[in-house]
């Protein structure tokens, strides 16, 4: 009798895991971070407007008062941005017995779940205008272009030190606010981290661990400062490939404003395949394009 073995062997049952692994990035801190509002229209609209300069104000009894002269409110506006992921599987696929989940129509709605906070993420980061007409899609303005004309700095192949970013900072606070949180690549991260505020770290000698990270950043003009590594503050395309921004914001005066909250629905059956799709519209509120600051190109 032939040796038994595993090479022709065809009753071998297959070792597959019940598990599936999918690393790629998720990044949705100003999704999930920034407050919410309600917009009514695909143009969303707010107003700012300014108090008077001051100045010494001292009169005599029994004037007559005076009347400085008075601003108008400024309007701004974004529009709404419809973000949309589909998805298809054909009626086989979800009839035959996969590895890692039940039913794939399901797990594609999640992953498009996914896929669309990324590319809302993105847009709220990194919008260009685009009002829209029937051929061009509609496209809101994102937190960098907001600021393109207020507190932004184009710092080209300047390397960032704190000295820089407190004087950043203080752009901030001379315009009436404070920045509580700060959007960086992760190489901005570490670079940031290494900062020493002035002081000695004294660790335990006891202890085994060394850390080198910081999540809160406190100085004059900015306290309680939450830092983000954020993937799309810079991404490739932007100054070059080892230049980085960093974008400050004051949270409180910028929010997401939903035409529609993101859902998934079912798509008319024109086949032997089941389409689904997730479907929101949302654009970026920025109550004052002076509450944060963006600075371009730090090395």
């Amino acid at each position: 009798m032939a040796q038994a073995n595993t090479f022709d062997d065809v009753s071998r049952r297959e070792d597959l895991l019940d598990i599936i692994t999918n690393l790629s990035p998720r990044e949705t801190q100003l999704l999930s971070g920034l407050g919410t509002s309600t917009c009514k229209d695909v143009v969303h609209q707010w107003l700012t407007d300014t108090l008077k300069s001051v100045a010494v104000n001292s009169y005599i009894e029994g004037v007559d008062a005076t009347f400085p002269d008075r601003t108008n409110p400024e309007r701004l506006y974004n529009v709404t941005q419809i973000v949309r992921v589909g998805y298809e599987v054909t009626d086989t696929e979800r009839a035959v017995q996969n590895a890692g989940f039940n039913d794939r129509y399901a797990y594609e709605a999640q992953k498009a779940l996914k896929e669309w906070s990324n590319d809302a993420e993105y847009a709220l980061m990194r919008g260009s205008l685009a009002c829209g007409t029937s051929s061009t899609a509609r496209s809101m303005i994102g937190v960098k272009n907001f600021m393109a004309s207020n507190n932004y700095t184009l710092a080209s192949t300047v390397s960032l030190t704190e000295t820089i970013l407190n004087n950043y900072f203080q752009d901030v606070w001379d315009d009436g606010t404070q920045v509580n949180a700060l959007y960086v690549p992760m190489y901005m991260k570490r670079k940031i981290s290494a900062f020493t505020a002035g002081t000695t770290k004294n660790t335990n000698q006891e202890d085994k661990r060394l850390v080198n990270a910081i999540d809160i950043y406190e100085a004059d003009a900015a306290q309680m400062v939450k830092l983000f590594a954020h993937r799309y503050v810079t991404v490739a395309g932007d100054i070059s490939g080892t230049s980085y921004d960093i974008v400050g914001l004051d949270e409180s005066k910028w929010r997401i404003a939903y035409l529609r909250k993101p859902f998934t629905r079912e798509l008319s059956k024109t086949g032997d395949a089941t389409k689904g799709e997730v479907v929101g519209e949302l654009t970026l509120e920025c109550l004052h394009k002076n509450a944060g600051f963006w600075a371009s190109g730090h090395v």
